[in-house]
C-alpha cells in the first residue's frame, strides 16, 4: 500500500509540473488586427490587440495592450499602448474574433489629443480612420469585415508553443511514469 501511495504522489507532482509549464489562465487574449487593405488606401495594418477576458467588454480597461504598425512603401507608423485607449461602446471578445458591436474604439498613440490614432466606429454609419501627426492616412465610411452587424477588428492569434518547454515537460512526465512502472514490476517480482 505504501508504494501505491508513493506512486500517486509522484504522478501528482508530475501533473502539477506539467500544469506549471502551460500558459497561465490570467494571461491576456491576443488578437491579430484585421488588415482591411481595400479601405486603407494603400496602407497595410499589422499588429495585435490584447484584451483581459472573453465576453462583452464595455470599458477601455479591458484592453490591456495594443501594438499596430501602418505601412506604405518604405513608411512605417507604429501605434502602441503608450497614451490612451478610448472605448465608448461595446466590444465582443470570443475565442475566434474581437469585434465592435456598437460605438467607437479609438487607439491613441500620442498624448496630445487625437493627432496619431486609429478609430473604428459602428453606429448609424461606419467609419474607419487613421491619423499620424495630424496627417490623414485613411478615412473611410466602410470596413470590409462586417459579420452579423459587427466590425471584426481582429482574429485570435494562434499561441506559439516553446519546443524547449514542451519537450522538457514531456520528458519529465515520461521519466516519472517509467519509474512508477519499474516499481510496480519489482513489487510484482518480489511477491
Amino acid at each position: 500500500m505504501k508504494s501505491f501511495v508513493r506512486s500517486w504522489v509522484i504522478a501528482a507532482v508530475a501533473a502539477f509540473a506539467l500544469a506549471g509549464a502551460c500558459t497561465p489562465s490570467f494571461a491576456g487574449i491576443v488578437y491579430n488586427v484585421t488588415n482591411d487593405l481595400y479601405n486603407q488606401y494603400g496602407w497595410s495594418l499589422a499588429g495585435t490587440i490584447t484584451v483581459s477576458e472573453y465576453g462583452t467588454l464595455t470599458s477601455a480597461s479591458a484592453i490591456e495592450a495594443w501594438d499596430l504598425t501602418a505601412s506604405k512603401d518604405s513608411v512605417n507608423h507604429r501605434y502602441s499602448s503608450l497614451a490612451r485607449t478610448d472605448l465608448t461602446g461595446t466590444l465582443s471578445a470570443t475565442p475566434t474574433t474581437l469585434s465592435l458591436l456598437v460605438g467607437t474604439l479609438e487607439l491613441v498613440e500620442s498624448s496630445d489629443g487625437y493627432n496619431s490614432s486609429i478609430q473604428w466606429y459602428m453606429g448609424s454609419g461606419v467609419s474607419y480612420i487613421a491619423n499620424w501627426d495630424a496627417q490623414n492616412l485613411w478615412s473611410t465610411g466602410a470596413f470590409s469585415p462586417i459579420v452579423d452587424g459587427a466590425l471584426i477588428l481582429g482574429t485570435a492569434a494562434v499561441p506559439e508553443i516553446d519546443p524547449a518547454t514542451g519537450s522538457s515537460a514531456l520528458s519529465f512526465v515520461a521519466g516519472v511514469l517509467a519509474m512508477v512502472e519499474q516499481r510496480r514490476r519489482r513489487a510484482m517480482f518480489v511477491a
